[in-house]
């Protein structure tokens, strides 16, 4: 969509509710001038026009052809790659506690665990979303889980704290790109009607940490030290290898629905913008017969090659197809990407690959677009926000099991507290649910976020006070809500940051936004151990403060994405 186009639709739906952002001609929007906006993004070149004009028709055309099955399919597939993430991130919070007692780690250094984790999460959205720019996002979807269960199963052998850590770094380098391409890979499949759907990603995220929390319910009590008394790590302290082995081999599985039980497209946008006209056609046409269209005039009609008909509903209903000239040339062929090459052909491709991917002057091009002057602003908040909101975060959900068991009341045991900590994930998981609706209400993407976002700091300020007085009813209480109102914030953001941004840099727009939130994850960690050594509530109002910061960023992003196709 033009900026034209977006304006005049801001400005009709102004008089009927809150969404009254048309920023995409505010102050930032003094575009170059051969640029074009699209969405609040700068696109430059001589051809940006014509390529901004087939997106809206490439957007008509997945609209027409709707959300059917392959789209169900995909935000199946898609969503695995987030439960992997939050399961993984679950994962280490969970087993901490153990793991400083297996290795008798301080305080102050248990948080070198976590950061390890988060370097490679922030590592694999470096590569991943700019590889997905480049390359095409399948094959960012097809190796993350098979890099992160690779290295889920190293970690469980483990023989000392620092192979652990140098584990979970690769671990973490893989499941790191999911969140950012996968979350590309469903938006560039799905009509602008559904949109509010990428929000449902988050209910994947959220069956992530409540997967773990069950399994660690299950495996650590009985395989883990006793709370009091002597205690052999080497023989009764597993419980945390087994919780890594389970959780590898339930990536393994994610692997093998993503690559073998359903084979995924390469998206029609990125085809769009970096391959022929005819790929994009043909990748539609065969969406469409997937999920139950035909071809009109298959036998009567040469003429009817631009256009199917729904069967589904028997009411002969035509997609209004787009007829690109390169396209009738190419018809049969297969999707872009899989051309028939010799051994040697394909291993010189391959090295072209490989290489390419290590170019990092070719990186950091795609950055260069996203602080054009009519994209400065919302690239430097999006960026903000996702740091800001992954510090403040962080520092609580990374060391919840520990803030539990601190200050657990009398009486109580790691039973217990894993059983706290399984509420609180499963608390989060009607939060994305919420957001779905919320987002497609008058209050739209950015006063979702900052409503989500605010209410989330009182509930952690609710959480300290219950903890400090070791009122279990009440700390229960107040982390569902912070769960509830924390998935929600995330739901909206993870919807936010690939609606703002165009199709050409989507992928390193958010795979950069995702890497800013890892290295927010790295720090928290640290910060938090040693915040811990004055008091275990103190992390807690520093998080509050953090999330409310991030609301004020939120509040004046200049972009509602609510009714801009994407």
């Amino acid at each position: 969509m033009l900026a034209a186009d977006y304006n005049s639709e801001a400005e009709a739906e102004e008089p009927g509710g809150i969404v009254k952002r048309p920023h995409a001609a505010s102050e930032e929007s003094v575009l170059e001038p051969d640029a074009v906006q699209y969405a609040g993004t700068s696109v430059e070149g001589a051809g940006a026009r014509l390529e901004s004009d087939s997106e809206v028709e490439l957007n008509r055309m997945i609209s027409s052809i709707g959300f059917g099955r392959y789209q169900r399919r995909v935000l199946a597939l898609c969503g695995l790659g987030w439960t992997a993430d939050n399961a993984w991130m679950q994962c280490t919070a969970c087993i901490l506690p153990r793991i400083q007692r297996h290795y008798g780690v301080s305080n102050a250094k248990i948080g070198v665990m976590s950061s390890s984790m988060f370097l490679g999460l922030m590592c694999g959205a470096l590569v991943w979303g700019p590889v997905s720019d480049r390359f095409g996002r399948l094959v960012p979807y097809r190796w993350t889980l098979v890099v992160s269960a690779t290295f889920g199963l190293l970690a469980s052998a483990a023989p000392s704290f620092g192979l652990l850590c140098v584990c979970l770094f690769g671990l973490g380098s893989g499941v790191g790109g999911n969140m950012p391409v996968d979350g590309a890979i469903f938006l560039e499949f799905i009509p602008r009607e559904k949109r509010h759907l990428l929000t449902m990603l988050s209910v994947f995220f959220s069956l992530g940490s409540v997967l773990t929390s069950a399994v660690a319910l299950a495996l650590l009590p009985p395989f883990s030290c006793p709370e009091t008394g002597p205690c052999d790590v080497s023989k009764q302290n597993n419980g945390w290898r087994y919780l890594l082995v389970t959780m590898a081999l339930v990536t393994i599985v994610m692997v093998v629905l993503r690559n073998g039980w359903f084979r995924l497209y390469e998206t029609p946008k990125f085809l769009l913008q970096n391959r022929g006209r005819s790929d994009v056609v043909v990748v539609l046409k065969k969406v469409a017969s997937f999920n139950g269209a035909r071809r009109a005039g298959d036998d009567d009609s040469d003429d009817a090659r631009g256009s199917l008909m729904s069967d589904g509903s028997g009411s002969g209903s035509e997609h209004a197809w787009l007829e690109w000239p390169e396209a009738a040339e190419n018809e049969a062929a297969e999707p872009a990407g899989e051309p028939a090459l010799g051994r040697r052909a394909w291993a010189g491709a391959a090295l072209a690959r490989v290489r390419a991917a290590c170019d990092v002057r070719a990186h950091v091009r795609l950055v260069r677009p996203l602080f054009a002057p009519g994209l400065r602003r919302t690239t430097t908040l999006v960026w903000a926000i996702w740091g800001v909101v992954a510090l403040g975060f962080t520092m609580f959900n990374v060391f919840l099991p520990k803030f539990l068991e601190t200050h657990k009341a009398a009486g109580q045991t790691q039973v217990a507290v894993y059983r706290d900590a399984l509420v609180y994930a499963v608390s989060g998981v009607p939060g994305s649910l919420l957001g779905a609706w919320l987002v497609d209400t008058r209050l739209g993407r950015v006063y979702s976020m900052v409503l989500a976002t605010a209410v989330s700091g009182l509930a952690l300020i609710g959480f300290a006070f219950a903890a400090r007085a070791q009122i279990p009813a009440l700390t229960i209480a107040a982390s569902s809500v912070f769960g509830l109102t924390s998935t929600l914030m995330f739901a909206v953001i993870y919807a936010y940051t690939p609606e703002v941004f165009r199709p050409a840099v989507r992928g390193t727009a958010c795979g950069m936004a995702s890497a800013i939130g890892r290295v927010a994850g790295i720090v928290a960690p640290l910060i938090t151990g040693a915040l811990l050594e004055l008091s275990t509530t103190v992390p807690m109002y520093v998080s509050v403060a953090l999330l409310w910061a991030a609301a004020g960023c939120m509040f004046v992003l200049p972009i509602e994405t609510r009714d801009i196709a994407a």
